[in-house]
């Protein structure tokens, strides 16, 4: 999702780049094209070693560089001949139990097998950040582990408020709680995590298609209902239906609906600040339904 930065206000910015890093520098660029800044980009130094294998996605580590978080990612490599590496998100940790979302793609994690730190940071400063405008870019030159150079670009936007993103994972979990009470048990906090993450995108994506912005709109908190139904979708697409439907697709299909006609909702409902002016007043402020979305899948 687009990083969001507060105007005349220092913020931070993250990247997950795809191969694992050794170091990174980044530009920081207006949305002409112009250098603005070229902050300081720190490589998370998390380091552990498997230290005992309960399963192949929870494993107890020993070593202490670094601090490792819920819900943020790590490249897991493996201790056999060939370095197979998997980039895992890290569901759960205590102490030094570890649990991952889900298993390592490539192969099952090994006693001696490597955890290190995937994210990358940088702040730009608010020098940077004193013209509320939309598609920044922060551009990522990435030294991976392999002593190959990449680039990369960010895209992100300077605001004047942020928003609450349309769906968390408390909220995934009452969704998950409500329709499959069975399936609480056996869900951790990143399955919760990155299945929110996947709804709100997909709800950030139909409003950008409309030309709308969610940090003009009145109140960004109406866009939950939109996010219960993006829920559903993504749920759906992990092969869980709620009892009773028979056909898959067509639930689908009328979830595509239901996202839709929410988002329609809650910004015709709400007054647009249409130049991002701050005049909400009736006869500065637009508040137009959504009707050029179609329900289709993406």
């Amino acid at each position: 999702m687009d990083f969001l930065l507060l105007q005349s206000r220092a913020g931070e910015v993250e990247f997950y780049p795809p191969e694992r890093p050794a170091s990174a520098t980044c530009r920081f660029l207006s949305p002409s094209g112009t250098e603005l800044s070229t902050p300081a980009v720190a490589v998370d130094t998390v380091s552990r070693t498997i230290a005992s294998v309960t399963s192949d996605f929870e494993v107890t580590v020993s070593g202490s560089t670094g601090t490792p978080k819920a819900g943020r990612s790590y490249w897991w490599v493996s201790s056999d001949t060939g370095a197979q590496e998997a980039l895992l998100l890290l569901s759960e940790v205590v102490s030094s139990n570890w649990l991952f979302q889900m298993s390592a793609p490539t192969a099952t994690p090994n006693v001696g097998g490597l955890i290190r730190g995937a994210r990358l940071t940088t702040t730009i400063p608010l020098a940077s950040t004193a013209t509320r405008d939309r598609n920044y870019r922060v551009e990522w030159t990435v030294t991976g582990a392999d002593g190959v150079v990449r680039v990369y670009t960010s895209l992100g936007h300077v605001v004047k408020t942020l928003y609450r993103p349309a769906a968390d994972a408390a909220q995934a979990r009452d969704y998950l709680a409500r329709t499959w009470p069975d399936m609480t048990e056996s869900k951790s906090f990143g399955d919760y995590l990155s299945l929110a993450r996947r709804a709100s995108e997909r709800v950030w994506k139909r409003i950008r298609t409309a030309g709308r912005f969610q940090d003009l709109i009145g109140d960004p908190n109406d866009f939950r209902s939109a996010g219960d139904a993006a829920l559903g979708y993504e749920l759906a697409c992990d092969g869980m239906i709620p009892a009773g439907v028979i056909d898959r697709d067509a639930y689908m299909e009328r979830q595509l609906v239901v996202i839709q006609r929410e988002i329609g909702d809650a910004i015709g409902s709400r007054p647009y600040d249409d130049g991002d002016t701050g005049d909400i007043t009736e006869t500065s402020a637009t508040s137009r339904p959504i009707t050029a979305i179609a329900a289709r899948r993406v």
